[in-house]
C-alpha cells in the first residue's frame, strides 16, 4: 500500500515537471516567433 502511494506521488511530481517544461518551451517558442516576425518586418521595410 505504501508503495502505491509513493508511486502515485512520484507520478504526480513527474507530471508537474513535464507541464513545467512544456510551459517553458512554449514561452521560448513564442519569443523566437516574435523575434523572427519583427526581423522579417524590418527586412521588408528596409528593402522597399
Amino acid at each position: 500500500m505504501a508503495e502505491e502511494k509513493a508511486t502515485a506521488a512520484e507520478q504526480k511530481e513527474m507530471e508537474e515537471r513535464a507541464l513545467s517544461v512544456f510551459a517553458s518551451e512554449r514561452r521560448e517558442d513564442l519569443t523566437a516567433l516574435i523575434i523572427a516576425f519583427t526581423l522579417a518586418i524590418l527586412v521588408i521595410i528596409t528593402l522597399k
